[in-house]
């Protein structure tokens, strides 16, 4: 009798707390929030990571569920259209039935010149420019560091469908030194980034 009542104290001191806690901790990373490595200079300085200084972010997967809406200049991390099983983090640039233009020095969302004063993002769009038409339930993403990001300009499937972003990329958390909130923006100005002014 005080076996059987020895394991039941066990399992009630040791494998039922550690049981909730792996379910919890499952449900946060799935539901809530986790972290992710990013190994390239694409988002640079806005995600200040390179090949050779890697940082982790915290994605938000809650500011992304539950039919939230996904706004321009949004950084967010999602599944990549060519090839589902790797994650990318870029910046939301046109939303479903936009039509965008790359140029060299601007981007134009419907003909109208995308206001990008956040001092993050890159004042050149390098070579690879063009027109795309966004379809629906779909994005169009750009890094930030436009010279060397391998974005939707690049890729075969160039749109990032909404059922394959899985959160927003709202915080760097490690190493210590780059610590501190990703822009949200594509203004300097704004704290939401869908400004979009006449062309010049």
């Amino acid at each position: 009798m005080r076996l059987k009542q020895h394991k039941h104290s066990w399992l009630k001191e040791w494998v039922l707390p550690i049981g909730v806690g792996v379910v919890v901790a499952f449900g946060l990373k799935t539901w809530v929030v986790s972290a992710a490595v990013v190994p390239s200079s694409s988002m640079y300085p806005t995600i200040p990571a390179t090949e050779t200084h890697h940082v982790y972010i915290l994605d938000n997967k809650l500011a992304t569920d539950f039919g939230r809406k996904i706004y321009r200049g949004e950084v967010v991390v999602f599944h990549f259209p060519d090839n589902p099983k790797e994650l990318y983090v870029k910046r939301v640039i046109g939303l479903p039935g936009d039509t965008v233009e790359v140029t060299a020095n601007a981007v134009y969302i419907n003909g109208k010149k995308l206001n990008e004063s956040n001092q993050f993002i890159a004042k050149s769009n390098e070579l690879k420019l063009g027109i795309y038409h966004v379809p629906a339930g779909h994005y169009f993403m750009l890094g930030d560091n436009r010279t060397v990001s391998i974005d939707s300009r690049y890729w075969v499937h160039k749109y990032v469908a909404r059922s394959a972003i899985i959160g927003e990329a709202d915080f760097v958390i490690a190493p210590i030194s780059d610590i501190g909130p990703i822009s949200q923006s594509l203004s300097a100005s704004n704290g939401i980034g869908d400004q979009v002014q006449n062309a010049v």
